[in-house]
């Protein structure tokens, strides 16, 4: 798991006055909004008998558990312990693990890595449009689903009726061409039509897939004026995580950002194919999986990962080629 970058733990507008329990990477969370009205985010687990704080209710800005009262502020120091006669202090040292946690563009991020956090990097035109947000469990690891959302020859397959490959192909048939891969500073970007020219500029009608460090994909095109798609896949366990996703809406008029409790078609097609894949080992030590030129991109996604999982993704990305042209028939 990546560690030293920040992380959606929740849509702003789905923390209101009660906390919330959240799982970000391997650990259990609580997300309360304090006296201010900033966003916190400790430990879900109080340190008095291992309850969760997510259980309980917040007073005054602190959160108090829910089994004996106990009471934490936002940095995780306790604050009151109903119990103590008035004889007695709150022994030193007792509290619980506090993370920063920044509320911007649309969400609660939360950072679990070591040391001091690095600058939270916005969402790109977050503040010109109007986006409809939602999340959902999945069953499966994140890097699938992030691999799954820059491979280019699976719409057609997996997104019948929903996606605009799956016509395009209905309607022309399937064609042999060129997609374009470019590593970025953070990641990379999956474009087609792919250019003549390694400096060119990629083309103002191009489908386009930008994955980035942690776990961004956004997804946009031009063309018929489809909407932009912005993903983030929470790690949340070996084989499990969280899509939060969020979509341009066009209505020119409600709220700036709205939520929905349903889960869209798109995704559910991935969610149910993905969740059906075999996880990344073989019983017999071997390697399960076959992959072809068209998997380049994937295969790339799984390159920059582990170069940031060993840290060496600044150090290394140099040295990776920065234009691949892949050639494949969908």
């Amino acid at each position: 798991m990546l560690r030293e970058y920040w992380y959606t733990a929740c849509a702003t507008s789905q923390l209101a006055k009660e906390p919330r329990g959240v799982r970000v990477l391997d650990q259990d969370l609580v997300v309360f909004r304090d006296g201010a009205g900033q966003a916190r985010a400790l430990l879900d687990r109080c340190c008095h008998r291992g309850v969760r704080l997510s259980l309980g209710s917040v007073t005054k800005g602190n959160i108090a558990c829910r089994y004996h009262g106990w009471c934490f502020d936002g940095e995780g120091r306790c604050v009151h312990i109903p119990s103590l006669t008035k004889d007695r202090r709150i022994p030193e040292k007792v509290g619980v693990p506090s993370f920063p946690c920044e509320e911007r563009d649309g969400y609660v991020w939360v950072f679990l890595g070591e040391g001091a956090p690095p600058p939270l990097e916005g969402i790109p035109r977050f503040a010109s449009r109007r986006w409809m947000q939602g999340a959902m469990d999945m069953r499966c690891d994140y890097l699938k689903m992030i691999e799954n959302n820059v491979d280019m020859c699976h719409p057609y397959f997996a997104h019948p009726w929903t996606h605009l490959q799956f016509f395009t192909i209905l309607f022309r048939g399937f064609q042999e061409y060129e997609y374009e891969m470019r590593v970025t500073e953070r990641g990379i970007v999956v474009f087609t039509p792919a250019t003549s020219d390694p400096e060119a500029p990629i083309p103002p009608d191009a489908m386009m897939a930008t994955y980035e460090l942690p776990n961004r994909v956004t997804v946009e095109t031009t063309k018929f004026h489809a909407p932009i798609i912005i993903l983030h896949f929470v790690p949340t366990g070996e084989n499990s995580c969280r899509l939060e996703w969020m979509v341009t809406n066009p209505m020119p008029f409600g709220r700036k950002v709205g939520w929905s409790k349903q889960e869209p078609k798109i995704f559910a097609q991935d969610r149910i194919l993905l969740e059906s894949a075999q996880p990344w080992y073989d019983r017999g030590g071997g390697t399960f999986e076959r992959s072809v030129e068209a998997d380049a991109s994937s295969l790339l996604v799984r390159r920059v990962v582990e170069l940031a999982a060993r840290g060496a993704w600044e150090s290394t990305r140099a040295s990776l080629p920065k234009r691949r042209l892949v050639g494949v028939r969908a």
